[in-house]
């Protein structure tokens, strides 16, 4: 099916977010298994994982950081989730076959960077100001990655860091 003679506003930005994001693709190599590393050090697994070990075997320090951990990986999920199948954006090409696609179809906004935006906002003032840098500059490479692997849209994972911030905000005024 060929695409309409007038498309709408809507149209050109989604066909502009996946020319984009294809030239941010990834061939196999070095890069590529970096960006795989990154890409799965959002995974929530990880941070649920983390978040619990901090929040019941840490000092006072530790067991705050896990209990935000905690809370903005599941806030996170739970609004990127929602999301997802309100909008149901399939997932670039079918160059992703994987388990994601198996689990998860469904790309905008993406759980990984609404999760990362969401736990760094939420983690930033209880950090250091470098650290805390350096927190939101890796959030900015998970997503990065999410993109250059061709699991998700440039728009989705955007999109995902606003929404995980705002998210994480929210948190913050009931922590």
């Amino acid at each position: 099916m060929s695409p309409p003679a007038n498309p709408s506003p809507l149209d050109r930005l989604l066909r502009a977010d996946a020319a984009l994001s294809a030239r941010l693709a990834l061939p196999p190599g070095p890069l590529r298994w970096l960006a795989l590393l990154l890409a799965h050090s959002g995974n929530s697994p990880l941070w649920l994982a983390g978040g619990t070990a901090a929040a019941l075997w840490g000092d006072l320090f530790w067991r705050a950081a896990g209990v935000r951990v905690l809370a903005g990986t599941v806030a996170g999920g739970v609004a990127a989730t929602i999301l997802k199948f309100a909008f149901r954006r399939r997932r670039p090409g079918q160059s992703f076959a994987g388990l994601y696609s198996r689990l998860d179809q469904h790309a905008f906004p993406s759980g990984h960077a609404t999760r990362a935006g969401c736990v760094t906002v939420v983690l930033a003032s209880l950090l250091p100001g470098w650290a805390a840098a350096l927190l939101a500059a890796w959030a900015g490479l998970v997503c990065l990655a999410r993109v250059s692997l061709q699991v998700h849209y440039l728009l989705d994972v955007l999109v995902g860091l606003l929404v995980g911030g705002l998210v994480g905000a929210l948190l913050l005024t009931l922590l």
